[in-house]
């Protein structure tokens, strides 16, 4: 999920910590009631969401770290849609770290403002978050497959899928990296593996996903392809084949024709045979403009 546009970060910190403070000084002169408004006042008078969302994040940690848990809960809960992708990320980090101090509190004010309980990242351990990081940035695909083999694969794929999903909120700038090892969990580690070693191993891969029948695994394939091997034409056709077979909108127009030819013109020729042939291989049906599309280019 990427940002919108968001205010200057370090002045949002700034203010968090001033209205912090001042906080603090309310709170030891026994003026506590006057702290809500003192948050709140702020924030209101920020000129844009994301520099709001900022704020009440801040605000909800102050909460829950000052006695005022179910308050500050119930802050985040309401952060829960954020189109902001760290405010996300931290509100996941103060629900989990108060719900294993506080369960009860944590639930029933995470249901007062959403009506449902807990979603389900709020068990995962900061533990498995750790390992899949670990998993992800390994030094070469050697390391990751012996990381993967050893211990990321025994906590199950719900399990590195969540923590796939909190590094992406975390760290935007992984996510080519979190697409390529999430295809590896759906391809299964021996074929994502095999997928990862070399181009045309992938294009193999692909091919026995479309054998099966298996437009997932077609579909990880192609994120292989294209953001580990850098086969955008090969990888583009085997994703947006993927799609069609499994009920996508995308529409084989004037626009993706002319795309198509330039990533087919920065193509190697193998690659383009084997773009025919798996098509063709699918059949008649959704991909077939597709098809007719690739086996058109001279």
């Amino acid at each position: 999920m990427a940002d919108t546009a968001v205010p200057d970060r370090d002045a949002m910190r700034s203010l968090a910590a001033a209205l912090g403070d001042q906080a603090n000084a309310l709170a030891a002169d026994g003026r506590v009631a006057e702290v809500r408004a003192l948050w709140e006042g702020a924030i209101a008078r920020l000129p844009d969401e994301a520099s709001r969302a900022r704020l009440t994040l801040a605000y909800a940690w102050y909460q829950a770290l000052h006695g005022e848990v179910e308050h500050g809960i119930g802050l985040a809960a309401g952060l829960r849609e954020c189109p902001v992708s760290p405010v996300l990320g931290q509100i996941r980090v103060l629900v989990r770290g108060r719900a294993r101090d506080e369960p009860e509190a944590v639930e029933r004010a995470w249901r007062a403002v959403t009506g449902s309980g807990l979603p389900d990242w709020a068990d995962l351990t900061d533990e498995a978050i750790e390992l899949t990081a670990e998993w992800v940035v390994a030094a070469s695909w050697a390391q990751s497959k012996e990381l993967f083999d050893s211990r990321v694969e025994q906590m199950g794929s719900r399990v590195i899928d969540m923590a796939l999903q909190e590094i992406e909120l975390g760290a935007p700038g992984l996510s080519s990296l979190t697409a390529i090892h999430r295809a590896v969990l759906a391809l299964g580690g021996t074929a994502g593996y095999r997928a990862l070693s070399d181009p045309r191993q992938a294009a193999r891969v692909a091919a026995e996903a479309i054998a099966a029948g298996d437009w997932e695994a077609l579909r990880a394939c192609g994120t292989i392809e294209r953001k580990a091997h850098g086969r955008a034409f090969l990888g583009g056709t085997h994703g947006v084949a993927a799609d069609l077979m499994t009920g996508g909108d995308l529409e084989i127009g004037p626009a993706m024709a002319e795309r198509v030819a330039e990533l087919a013109a920065d193509a190697e020729p193998w690659e383009r045979r084997r773009a025919v042939e798996d098509l063709a291989a699918i059949g008649d049906g959704p991909a077939a403009p597709l098809l007719a599309l690739v086996a058109a280019i001279p």
